[in-house]
């Protein structure tokens, strides 16, 4: 098996941006998966019990009226006491009228005013259980929702797509023998710029692996690109971008042996998902 240095760069960028529970790649296809299953799990649950929840809020709102129906009863014999006693010159006309306006008009009144407005949410809320029990779930599992969309998102990225294509091909490339040396994730800076096509444009690289054995160093760099997106891309096409790679390592390994410094073979592969 090749002695692998370091680990895939594109897997360390997308942990970059990963929930904490994501430490390597196929964690996220993983745990996306159990959440799915989880959520799908939880809604199933949450819907095989909202006819009983439509029957608990249809009594909760038949309660609600009930009470309704008493407060007007408790108050409406209240007066009819207050009135009977007035009639009986129990009180004075002045002090009678004031009491019952009072309880007619504020007790009564700020009492069943109460009543109305637990009955008009309880209603809206039924309506909700009724006609759009999806609204209440996603509403009540929101961090669950947005959970699963987070990784669907992240499987989606670019990030994931280039670490998924740098660690496939890392797996191919530890089968070699223990004769490679396999580096991965390497940026190399040189002291200043050189020339490359004409003008002295070019001092850094990143590199996805660089390979050393008796019979060389191999750079090579992995798109996992569709044929559409290099075709729209308006970035520095693989092509040049793996060349200057090779120009960069070639300098750098060139200042170390000096005079002499190995070959270097530049590889571009590109997988396609």
């Amino acid at each position: 098996m090749a002695i692998i240095y370091g680990r895939v760069a594109a897997e360390l960028d997308l942990l970059s941006i990963a929930p904490e529970s994501v430490k390597k790649i196929e964690d996220v296809e993983t745990i996306h998966q159990e959440l799915k299953e989880k959520l799908s799990k939880t809604k199933k649950e949450f819907f095989d019990k909202v006819p009983d929840r439509i029957s608990e809020e249809e009594k909760i709102l038949e309660n609600i009226r009930n009470d309704e129906k008493a407060t007007h009863q408790k108050y409406d014999e209240k007066i009819k006491t207050l009135e009977s006693k007035k009639s009986e010159g129990g009180f004075s006309t002045i002090s009678a009228s004031i009491k019952i306006s009072l309880v007619k008009n504020f007790s009564k009144r700020r009492e069943i005013n109460k009543i109305k407005n637990l009955e008009e949410k309880q209603q809206e809320r039924l309506s909700e259980w009724t006609e759009n029990p999806e609204q209440i779930f996603n509403r009540d599992k929101k961090e669950q929702i947005n959970e699963v969309k987070t990784f669907a998102s992240l499987e989606r990225s670019k990030e994931h797509k280039g670490a998924k294509g740098e660690v496939r091909a890392l797996k191919k490339l530890s089968e070699l023998s223990d004769d490679y040396h396999i580096f991965c994730g390497v940026r190399a800076i040189l002291p200043r710029y050189v020339t490359y096509n004409g003008r002295k444009n070019l001092r850094s690289a990143q590199m996805d692996f660089i390979v050393v054995s008796k019979k060389g160093v191999i750079l090579i760099e992995v798109k996992n690109w569709s044929s559409k997106f290099y075709r729209e891309s308006n970035k520095i096409s693989p092509h040049e971008q793996v060349d200057r790679a090779g120009r960069v390592l070639w300098i750098a390994l060139k200042s170390w042996w000096s005079p002499r410094s190995p070959r270097v073979t530049n590889v571009l592969v590109s997988i396609q998902d």
